[in-house]
């Protein structure tokens, strides 16, 4: 837990920090408003079908550049071997456009196999028990492509990346790890969670209407805070236990 907080702590560290966090926080805010149920729901109702289409448009643009900068912020991680927030420039969106193809390949690869497991799933059902274990495995199949995107923000470098084992390779070498990040995680947004729902309740006193607004911005921004956290933690996994098996595909 502790190689966490720190982490964590050099998130909050560094060159011109307030201006990186506010820029972050206007980006992620903006897009949890924008993919919000009730507000798109509220449109809908409107007819302003026009404006979905552009709130939705944004708000992938928005999704976009948030993963493009945890990759970018991954690489300053696993070249300096400290984490540095970028600057946020357009420089996120070159990322995600030079790994579109990967992306495209391993969210294929995320739908053929979790065909695979339903079917398997459907057809060999004896028990709820296997049921629940092929849930699992697909689950733990996603979860360790993560490693994937981690191993491309490295170098950008895409060769040896679209083997579709890799995910079970990743399992197979770091599944304990991961799973011990996994519940420090949980404790960790269970701490932060107790606090920012105070705080939702208050600006809910507020304003029902501004002050939801205002809640789903800042749930956005510690979302994002927590994916580029976990991120980070995941490449410090990657760095000790799983480099030398994608080293080996270039």
């Amino acid at each position: 837990m502790v190689k966490v907080l720190e982490n964590l702590k050099e998130l909050y560290a560094g060159e011109d920090i307030l201006n990186k966090h506010l820029c972050i926080a206007c980006v992620s805010g903006i897009t949890a408003l924008l993919t919000d149920q009730d507000f798109i729901k509220s449109l809908i109702a409107q007819h302003n079908f026009l404006l979905v289409l552009v709130a939705l448009v944004i708000a992938l643009a928005g999704c976009l550049y948030l993963f493009g900068y945890t990759i970018e912020t991954v690489h300053y991680r696993l070249q300096a071997g400290i984490t540095v927030l970028p600057e946020v420039t357009t420089q996120p969106f070159n990322r995600v456009l030079g790994m579109a193809i990967i992306m495209l390949v391993w969210a294929g690869y995320t739908i053929v196999i979790g065909a695979v497991f339903m079917a398997l799933a459907v057809i060999l059902s004896v028990t709820k028990i296997f049921t629940i274990l092929i849930v699992l495995l697909y689950a733990f199949f996603v979860l360790f492509t993560s490693y994937v995107f981690i191993a491309y923000a490295k170098n950008f470098q895409a060769a040896g990346l679209m083997n579709i084992a890799l995910p079970f390779k990743f399992m197979k070498e770091g599944y304990l790890d991961t799973l011990i990040l996994m519940l420090k995680f949980l404790v960790l947004s269970i701490v932060l969670t107790i606090p920012l729902v105070g705080i939702f309740l208050l600006l809910g006193l507020v304003s029902k209407t501004f002050g939801l607004g205002l809640a789903i911005c800042v749930g956005g921004y510690f979302s994002f805070i927590l994916q580029l956290l976990w991120y980070v933690c995941l490449a410090d996994i990657y760095e000790e236990k799983l480099q030398d098996e994608v080293e080996e595909l270039y």
